[in-house]
């Protein structure tokens, strides 16, 4: 209806324009006071009414966010709640939804992974049916991590000695600060958009909540959730939990264990090849005196005296069996052998002796430390170079930083 060229709006329609601007507009509202009256019902919901000293809020807390509460509500506790406003149009009031509550006191970062792992937990995103296996026998490892500091040294130095046929391929990033979490959650996404590693390990070392925050962020947690390639989390110490580990395929207490879960040590691969090839023995020879017990069986029965065309028939079938197992075999051990040379020559690549024969050379400090960097040894101090035939003593007249 239309008066006087204004419009004229039925209580319905005030309620849902009013019920839409509180909605759009007054989310994820964090909010301090005092619980005046609180009463739960049948259904799971929780009323209550919040208050300061001088106004009241009515609130609820509906039955799938009140059975994850740790909290409950007890009128005269002072609480810090989560949620977003909303119009009850029944009748015209408007009410808080109340998502997480929490006694008030506990820090602000502590609430917020708090009320995150709440939303992340409904979403579904750390379910154990979520998870992907592990590979036990990869050929390439992904590392994200800080370029710097001992995290990238410890999983290099376990993977090289458990298994130094695998590949690694290292994309550095900040672990810590501001930018941090962007970076992690672009480095997961280009690693599964070039595709070709079988697991990948996130990891830092040890912090407090605030310099492991950036593990705490939803877009890392994400897209750790919807990376295709497995995820290993060596976040923190043992004793620290991010919920980047609840969104993992694995959580490692260290950077060390999480190399060590990705990687199969070499000599247990060995030895497993080697269980293989004796249990395939063992049944080859149990079948082959499975057929020789039938055979005599038969022969031995009065009804086959006579017939020695049907006898060699089943003697031709021993042999023509006989024949091809052994081939099976035989080709099989030859496969496996072919393996176990691959990763013997992968090894003796991986020997500095073979490097040095190549051409390539070893640079030394005066203690006999391996130089990585210019920026360890100073102008006029004592070097050694190691090449294939000997040592080159030497000093350092210049030093520059590549910082391609």
């Amino acid at each position: 209806m239309n008066i006087a060229g204004h419009s004229i709006l039925t209580i319905t329609q005030v309620a849902n324009q009013v019920k839409y601007t509180l909605e759009k507009k007054y989310t994820n509202l964090w909010i301090q006071g005092e619980i005046a009256s609180s009463k739960a019902y049948p259904s799971g919901h929780i009323y209550l009414t919040l208050k300061d000293g001088q106004s009241e809020l009515s609130a609820v807390i509906f039955s799938q966010y009140a059975k994850l509460l740790k909290h409950k509500p007890i009128t005269g506790l002072k609480v810090t709640v989560n949620g977003d406003l909303s119009l009850y149009s029944a009748k015209g009031q408007f009410q808080l939804q109340i998502r997480n509550l929490y006694p008030t006191g506990q820090g602000d970062l502590w609430l917020a992974y708090e009320a995150l792992k709440a939303k992340l937990e409904l979403e579904g995103l750390f379910a154990p049916e979520s998870k992907k296996k592990i590979p036990r026998f990869p050929n390439r490892i992904g590392i994200i991590t800080s370029s710097e500091g001992a995290v990238l040294r410890d999983i290099i130095q376990v993977l090289n000695r458990r298994a130094p046929h695998v590949s690694c391929l290292i994309h550095p990033v900040p672990v810590q600060g501001k930018s941090a979490a962007g970076k992690i959650s672009e480095a997961i996404k280009l690693m599964n958009q070039y595709g070709k590693m079988d697991t990948l390990i996130v990891g830092r070392g040890g912090g407090s909540l605030e310099d492991l925050w950036c593990f705490n962020d939803e877009q890392v947690i994400r897209a750790i959730y919807n990376s295709k390639i497995p995820i290993i989390s060596a976040i923190g110490h043992e004793t620290d939990t991010t919920l980047s580990d609840y969104a993992a395929d694995y959580r490692a207490p260290t950077p060390s264990v999480a190399a060590e879960i990705a990687s199969e040590d070499r000599q247990e691969t060995i030895q497993y090849l080697d269980s293989i090839s004796e249990r395939f023995q063992i049944a080859s020879k149990q079948i082959i005196t499975n057929y020789k017990e039938k055979i005599v069986s038969l022969q031995n029965r009065h009804g086959f005296f006579k017939p020695r065309l049907l006898l060699e028939q089943w003697n031709t079938k021993l042999n023509d069996m006989d024949y091809r197992i052994k081939q099976s075999y035989n080709s099989i051990i030859n496969s496996q052998k072919k393996i176990v040379d691959s990763l013997q020559d992968k090894i003796l690549l991986l020997n500095p002796k073979t490097q040095l024969r190549r051409g390539f050379a070893i640079a030394m400090d005066s203690k006999n430390n391996i130089i990585f960097s210019p920026d360890q040894v100073k102008i006029n101090e004592d070097m050694k170079i190691q090449v294939s035939k000997g040592i080159i003593m030497t000093k350092v007249k210049e030093g520059k930083i590549n910082n391609a």
